[in-house]
């Protein structure tokens, strides 16, 4: 089988007529595993029936779930193992390979395709491993050596796009059907969500080079409230917590609520009863597109072509790598917007 070339033809030469189960791994980071789930829509509605399980890292575990098509979660504990180094977390994920190497499969999928999916991909089982060439591996070549076949990376596009275009060439999927994430809506009309009054700032990044400054979010957040919006924020760390507090600190009490920490799942309905959503280049941002919200998205490390897609009169990207976006152009998007 490993003779295939890329596009893949099922049913031709050693390849079975369909593919039966395969394995995706996508470890993180939130915003690529929203970006993912239209391909896995995709790859449904081609092989009806298929069985699709995903490798993931514990922490974003919830955003496989939430696609009816993922047969099974590996939730795999690599950060607590890289951060705690305990031996209860190194139990946790030698119990959680055991299981995924129990399985088979036809296919493994890797658009992550870096050195430690690749070391995923490579323990499972499977007949056909593919990912990107090692110059498209995310500065780490040697994840390439895991894969039977290698994909060109996607220039140019969408991250969601390049995952549906990279499936198609895996799976024969049809590009030319809707962009379906697959979000159950119901979380649109659950209690405790937020007003329609409400905007909701996505200010925390995992790398502080994402973030936009806090001189900025205080000036944007004040015309906001101004405005007459309440804001809410959220946080995942102490540092993310208390960039919240410095946000609003200077604002008129009761316009803006830091929420309780919370899971992925609780955030749901928060994000999608919000106004409005502004954030930098961060998992709830990509997350509140995929939700359609109203979206304007803070680039400042990173290029706005990594944005997930959505409607151009729900999304206003701003910035770029190395440009930071001005006050006045995030306020005539919020303008544009709500």
């Amino acid at each position: 089988m490993t003779r295939a070339q890329l596009p893949l033809r099922w049913g031709q030469g050693a390849l079975p007529s369909a593919p039966q189960r395969m394995l995706l791994v996508q470890l993180s980071a939130m915003g690529d595993q929203v970006q993912t789930l239209p391909a896995v829509s995709d790859i449904a509605a081609r092989w009806p029936g298929i069985e699709i399980d995903w490798a993931v890292d514990a922490r974003f575990a919830d955003i496989p779930r939430l696609h009816p098509a993922v047969r099974q979660v590996f939730a795999l504990p690599l950060k607590a193992v890289q951060q705690q180094r305990s031996l209860a977390a190194w139990r946790e994920l030698r119990a959680v390979l055991r299981a995924l190497r129990a399985e088979r499969y036809d296919l493994i999928w890797d658009p992550h395709s870096v050195l430690k999916s690749a070391i995923i991909s490579r323990l499972a089982r499977g007949a056909l491993r593919v990912g990107y060439r090692a110059q498209d591996c995310g500065g780490e070549p040697l994840a390439a050596r895991a894969y039977h076949l290698h994909f060109a990376r996607p220039v140019g596009l969408h991250g969601t796009e390049g995952r549906r275009v990279f499936a198609q060439a895996v799976l024969d999927t049809d590009l030319h059907g809707p962009v379906d994430y697959a979000i159950d809506q119901r979380y649109a009309r659950e209690p405790g969500a937020a007003k329609a009054d409400t905007v909701f700032l996505a200010h925390g990044a995992s790398k502080p080079e994402k973030l936009w400054p806090l001189d900025h979010w205080q000036a944007l957040s004040a015309r906001l409230v101004q405005a007459g919006l309440r804001l809410q924020l959220t946080w995942g760390n102490a540092a993310e917590q208390e960039r919240a507090q410095r946000i609003i600190a200077a604002l008129p009490a009761g316009s803006a609520a830091i929420l309780d920490r919370r899971s992925l799942l609780d955030m749901l309905p928060v994000i999608a009863q919000s106004r409005l959503v502004v954030g930098v280049d961060t998992g709830f941002t990509h997350l509140a597109a995929a939700l359609r919200r109203p979206v304007v998205g803070l680039f400042v490390s990173t290029g706005p072509e990594l944005f997930t897609p959505t409607s151009p009169h729900l999304a206003r990207t701003l910035g770029g790598d190395g440009i930071t976006p001005s006050i006045d152009a995030a306020w005539q998007a919020v303008e544009e917007l709500r």
